[in-house]
């Protein structure tokens, strides 16, 4: 089983928008962690397509903090890293953590410090962020020789009963 990181460490709708990809990444049977900001956190962990969390303690965090987030990765012994956000600081820290496999779109000067590159002309909006996204996580599973299956929505389901209860306390 293949453990990878994905990275999606700015926004929270982008974060969702990365739901695709990590259910692409999960039927093919890998083991898959993200790396999140602490207030996607909670999105996170009801996403049926992650197996692990990393909080990234964000830019202005202390030190300390930078170094015990680089130790946890390489302590995770992660096979990859999908960084469906690059930019410098997540380009150094996958690299200084030794993660073999680095992918992110060549968009980017960070780019030299991976491994992998997928050419994507993000800012042209030819695609939905999703579908860049799904591209990436496609591009991996080729690489490594990994079943590519295919994904639909919804990509988060929740019982009838839960939403009966929420329906009945939002109406007071």
């Amino acid at each position: 089983m293949k453990r990878v990181l994905v990275v999606r460490n700015d926004k929270l709708g982008d974060f969702m928008l990365s739901w695709p990809a990590l259910a692409l990444l999960k039927r093919a049977g890998c083991h898959v962690s993200v790396l999140v900001p602490a207030y996607t956190e909670p999105m996170a962990k009801i996403c049926p397509w992650v197996d692990d969390i990393l909080v990234d303690p964000g830019r202005q965090a202390p030190y300390a903090e930078e170094v015990a987030l680089l130790e946890r990765i390489g302590l995770s012994k992660f096979d990859a890293a999908i960084a469906l956000y690059s930019d410098w600081r997540n380009a150094v820290l996958l690299r200084q953590a030794k993660v073999p496999y680095r992918l992110a779109p060549a968009t980017k000067f960070a780019q030299i410090l991976y491994t992998k590159r997928l050419m994507q002309r993000r800012s042209r909006s030819e695609k939905p962020e999703w579908a860049y996204n799904l591209d990436l996580a496609a591009q991996f599973l080729k690489d490594q020789a990994l079943p590519l299956g295919s994904v639909s929505p919804p990509y988060l389901t929740i019982p009838a009963e839960e939403r009966q209860a929420h329906r009945h306390q939002l109406a007071g």
